[in-house]
């Protein structure tokens, strides 16, 4: 007695490669990869695609680390007497073998500077990583940006190893004083299931 599944799923041993939509044998077992199709009453193989975004739900509901100031934080310093127009740049990477979900930035100007956030996930503009934000931040401003808003991206920013996050500072005129840019990201650092 059993399941009713016996003799559906054989032992096999392929010289080569395993027929198919099939993944290779696990403890000697073939395990199909795909669903039944009702009314056509075939196996149909499971789409990647489909399998890909269920890994990435996943993901998403095994949290290993926050991301705050601790690790996701960047500062540029643009220094005293800097023309207008100057510009400097700091990085984030996502360590290797990593997947980040992140939910909010906060931006920090201080006088006589601007900000931005460039992400290397977003299509590149003259080969340079796209901003996030249309227009700079205005000089002297703390402003969080909730990722997940209408308006914003509608969702969290999902970054993976060698992923970068650029904090962008200018210089809105000439400096009287060494200005800073901070960037700081809010989110978590989860199991890492999809490349």
């Amino acid at each position: 007695m059993g399941n009713g599944v016996e003799g559906l799923y054989e032992p096999q041993q392929f010289p080569v490669a395993a027929p198919a939509g099939w993944v290779p044998a696990v403890g000697g077992v073939l395990n199909l990869v795909g669903v039944f199709d009702t009314r056509r009453r075939t196996w149909v193989g499971l789409p990647l695609d489909a399998l890909t975004e269920a890994l990435v739900a996943a993901e998403r509901l095994h949290a290993e680390d926050r991301i705050d100031a601790r690790n996701g934080q960047a500062d540029v310093t643009i220094p005293d007497a800097s023309d207008e127009g100057t510009v400097r740049t700091q990085e984030i990477e996502v360590p290797a073998g990593e997947v980040w979900f992140i939910n909010r930035f906060n931006l920090v100007t201080e006088d006589e500077v601007t900000g931005n956030i460039r992400i290397s996930r977003f299509p590149k503009v003259d080969d340079v990583d796209k901003r996030y934000l249309e227009t700079n931040q205005a000089a002297g401003e703390d402003v969080n940006y909730d990722l997940a808003d209408p308006g914003e991206l509608g969702t969290e920013l999902r970054l993976v190893g060698g992923d970068k996050v650029t904090v962008v500072g200018t210089a809105d005129a000439l400096t009287t004083a060494d200005r800073d840019v901070t960037l700081t990201l809010f989110g978590r650092k989860a199991r890492r299931l999809v490349e």
